[in-house]
């Protein structure tokens, strides 16, 4: 999974986008497609439906997702999901994949990129989630 999020580094963040390394992705469909390439598929949950209007935000489905199992932030692992809440509104807006060492990868303007697991912009967490239980 986390191989998978690699191909993507450097490259555009786009939003409503769940493509190839090719184009570029947003923050849940760098997460689907690494998800896909760790062998799960997140249904209902989909790169094809995260395209349509009103799903560009799948880090809400994802969220969601019972099959996803909730861990608490200090047994965060490398492969986990970390979920962020928008300032203020306690909304999911943003996903991201736990590479250990308090540090993510993710998709956010503008571009894939490692940043520290609590940043300047995205400092509010909601959750962790681990997709390999």
């Amino acid at each position: 999974m986390i191989h998978q999020a690699y191909k993507y580094m450097g490259k555009p963040w786009l939003a409503g986008c769940s493509s190839s390394p090719a184009y570029g992705v947003d923050c849940s469909g760098l997460v689907m497609q690494s998800l896909y390439a760790g062998g799960i598929s997140p249904i209902p949950t989909s790169s094809i439906g995260h395209a349509h209007p009103g799903n560009e935000w799948n880090s809400r489905n994802l969220w969601a997702d019972k099959h996803l199992k909730r861990v608490p932030y200090s047994q965060r692992r490398r492969g986990d999901l970390v979920f962020y809440y928008q300032p203020g509104t306690h909304t999911i807006w943003h996903i991201a994949i736990y590479l250990g060492g308090n540090r993510v990868i993710e998709s956010w303007p503008p571009r894939v990129m490692v940043q520290p697991i609590v940043n300047g912009q995205r400092n509010v967490i909601a959750g962790i989630k681990r997709p390999f239980i």
